[in-house]
């Protein structure tokens, strides 16, 4: 088992390996790093993350500041949680509870001007529900439909570290 402090993330670097295959049932809930990275690398809204984990990478996923956030939520300083996923190899470890523990922080440092972070996460992808819940996610009440099935969006604020 990882700990939740041995779970750090940053931003995307090339020079990173993040190709891993999903199985199929995973394939259904998210996209595949390396197919993410060739679409949005270029778009400057779209924020790549490297999830590590004792120094190896062992996970990603993606920050959104794009138009699609506001199906998500109505907040101007929301950022879209997409593209999540943790390498097979890392998987049942508790890497993806710890790297959206690690996500507080790391909002705070690289990305100051928002306080909260939305996803959508399928009605049936119920070990992902759990783990969002776990980790400090709550479910707005909002749902819509996706070709996937039905949607629940969930929130988690990012609170501002007051200086003592």
């Amino acid at each position: 088992m990882i700990k939740k402090k041995e779970v750090s993330l940053s931003l995307y670097n090339p020079k990173i390996s993040v190709e891993y295959e999903l199985p199929t049932e995973q394939l259904e809930f998210s996209g595949m790093p390396q197919d993410i990275i060739k679409r949005d690398v270029e778009n400057p809204l779209k924020h790549l993350v490297i999830i590590h984990a004792r120094d190896e990478a062992a996970g990603f996923l993606e920050l959104d500041e794009s138009e699609d956030r506001k199906k998500y939520s109505n907040n101007p300083d929301a950022l879209l949680l997409r593209g999540f996923s943790v390498n097979p190899k890392f998987q049942g470890r508790g890497i993806a509870t710890g790297s959206i523990y690690a996500l507080q922080d790391f909002i705070r440092i690289e990305f100051p001007d928002f306080n909260e972070v939305v996803l959508g996460v399928n009605a049936r992808n119920k070990p992902a529900k759990r783990l969002f819940e776990k980790a400090g996610f709550e479910d707005t009440g909002r749902r819509f439909m996706r070709t996937s099935g039905e949607q629940i969006v969930m929130s988690m604020r990012i609170e501002k570290q007051h200086k003592a």
